[in-house]
């Protein structure tokens, strides 16, 4: 049999349920936290879209520097080719990979550096090829026996004409090379040569007297024209025409003068 409850004494207050204890405020300031840092990030981005372009507007590239070119066509050429990369563009968001590879891809740039110059310029420091003479008519050869396309672009008067089969260019710039030095023995300059297939070279030089000489032993026939050169011929007053050194023991001779 259940046993009855029993009820309150009369007159005694009703018993309360007892009150759960409350989140303390540092735990719920923790939970909050994280939420205010993301609102934070999301007004700080949204305010960044809405500014942020006319904040770099004000500080627009007014200016592109260029050194280390020496002619004003070639400046020109470079000016028009990095142009349409620079225009509308900020200090910021210049492309500077972009204009590197443009600026390099002209034929008549070895290297070149870019770099912002604050607050509102783009430098570019540039390194030409040195032409040392005109191949077949139609490139240039660097002082580093590169070939490459710039005959606009250079002034061509005292460099020398060197003409031979296209695909013997380091060959025909060996002799060049070396036979210069030979005749810079007694103040001569080569101003053409003609290599052909069997490299036998026809060579003008400063004075305007032309020399014949094969590829074979060609050093060694160069040096006796040199000697004789220095002790007859260049005082002789019937005056060197064409000097032909393909003889194993001496040379052919026509004067000017016969």
């Amino acid at each position: 049999m259940a046993r009855a409850s029993k009820a309150p004494a009369r007159g005694a207050a009703p018993r309360r349920p007892a009150r759960k204890a409350g989140v303390p405020l540092r735990q719920r300031l923790s939970a909050a936290v994280p939420w205010m840092l993301v609102s934070g990030v999301a007004v700080l981005l949204l305010t960044l879209v809405i500014y942020l372009p006319a904040m770099l507007d004000a500080y627009p590239v007014r200016q592109v520097g260029v050194k280390g070119v020496t002619d004003a066509r070639r400046q020109q050429q470079l000016e028009t080719a990095l142009a349409a990369l620079v225009r509308d563009e900020n200090y910021f968001t210049v492309p500077l990979e972009k204009i590197y590879r443009q600026a390099r891809a002209l034929s008549w740039v070895r290297d070149v550096s870019v770099r912002r110059q604050w607050p509102d310029k783009v430098v570019l420091a540039v390194t030409e090829r040195k032409p040392l003479a005109v191949w077949n008519g139609s490139v240039l050869v660097s002082d580093s026996g590169e070939p490459f396309k710039a005959l606009k672009q250079y002034d061509l008067q005292g460099l020398p004409r060197l003409s031979g089969p296209p695909q013997r260019l380091d060959e025909v710039m060996g002799f060049y090379h070396s036979m210069g030095k030979l005749l810079a023995d007694v103040g001569l300059t080569i101003k053409s040569m003609e290599v052909n297939a069997r490299l036998t070279a026809r060579l003008t030089l400063n004075n305007g007297l032309q020399l014949v000489v094969d590829r074979e032993h060609y050093a060694t026939k160069l040096r006796r024209f040199v000697r004789l050169y220095r002790g007859v011929l260049s005082t002789d007053s019937r005056q060197a025409a064409r000097v032909d050194l393909r003889y194993a023991d001496g040379m052919a001779v026509t004067w000017q003068q016969s």
